[in-house]
């Protein structure tokens, strides 16, 4: 993704799905990388996040679990405080190893002082599983509730009125 410019543009609401280094499935492809390029955790945390960011912004970025700690960090090294996560509840389990993964979390972080535009979204969000890696679509209008504009998606995958994407899937 290095070879994509990084937007010149400050923003006050930012979404993120990295694409993180999973491996597993043994000699049978059937993780991330069968559908897309990995990033190692220490290029994601490269990523010039802080030049993008408003002083008073905040940060909804999707972690697996196998990086729940990784995610943290990189939230904090982009200059966010942690303050909670959402919780994507699946109609159905995946993969595991130790147990079949079923939930999915989106840390929030937040830099500087927003106050919410509303204060009534829960922290879950039930949806059913779609196609390998895509999010729930009601992340958006969850995000767009509380949050200010602008908005940037990172990783995206599609474009989405009203917001900038940045990632080497959209067209």
């Amino acid at each position: 993704m290095s070879n994509i410019p990084f937007p010149n543009k400050k923003y006050k609401t930012i979404y993120a799905d990295p694409p993180w280094l999973e491996s597993g499935g043994g000699k049978i492809k059937r993780g991330a990388d069968k559908h897309y390029s990995l990033m190692k955790t220490q290029d994601i945390k490269n990523l010039p996040v802080q030049s993008i960011a408003n002083e008073n912004c905040w940060l909804f970025m999707w972690v697996t679990n196998n990086f729940l700690k990784d995610g943290l960090d990189i939230l904090e090294h982009w200059g966010f405080r942690y303050i909670t996560n959402i919780a994507w509840a699946k109609d159905r389990f995946g993969i595991g190893y130790y147990f079949r993964g079923q939930h999915e979390l989106c840390l929030f972080g937040v830099k500087g002082k927003l106050k919410p535009k509303v204060r009534n979204e829960s922290t879950v969000v039930f949806a059913k599983r779609d196609k390998h890696s895509s999010k729930p679509k009601q992340m958006y209008s969850k995000i767009e509730n509380v949050s200010h504009e602008p908005r940037i998606e990172l990783f995206a995958r599609q474009k989405v009125d009203g917001w900038d994407c940045w990632g080497n899937e959209v067209n």
